[in-house]
């Protein structure tokens, strides 16, 4: 069963924001199967990648006893929307999926769960989670978010 279906749209002023969701989990539920998209990954033209990270090269190492020379802008290449999510139950913390793809798909149970979080003692209840937006590089992002719940061992989507 779908549990929550969402679609964004970001661009980089989004960038170092949050946006919260929450869904809830019927009894019956099992698992929950998280899929996570956002389309491009990446700002890959090289004349709009260049004054970004000239700037935060400029920010982030000047001064810092690095010569600036040695960092070259051009050899850094494409930058990477970086976009990850974290959820939390019952007022718990369960983890991030800190992930550079594009394309994520999370499953949890009480007993199992993916890389990055922890299991909850149960499943069904109140979900809690945030989208966080470290860095969006390209002049538009398009977000994608369905949860899936899981009843015993079919995936049951409406």
């Amino acid at each position: 069963m779908i549990l929550l279906r969402e679609c964004y749209r970001w661009k980089p002023e989004d960038s170092k924001t949050n946006v919260r969701f929450s869904f809830e989990c019927p009894e019956e539920v099992i698992c929950i199967r998280i899929l996570f998209s956002f389309e491009p990954d990446a700002l890959t033209v090289p004349e709009a990648c260049l004054p970004m990270i000239d700037r935060a090269v400029r920010r982030y190492y000047d001064g810092r006893g690095l010569e600036y020379d040695q960092i070259s802008p051009e050899s850094i290449g494409s930058l990477k929307n970086l976009i990850t999510i974290s959820l939390s139950k019952d007022g718990s913390y369960l983890g991030n999926a800190h992930r550079w793809q594009k394309n994520q798909v999370h499953e949890i149970t009480k007993t199992k769960a993916a890389p990055g979080f922890v299991c909850p003692p149960r499943v069904a209840g109140k979900w809690e989670g945030m989208i966080h937006l470290h860095a969006v590089c390209t002049l538009k992002c398009e977000g994608r978010l369905i949860i899936e719940g899981r009843v015993s061992d079919a995936l049951v989507s409406g």
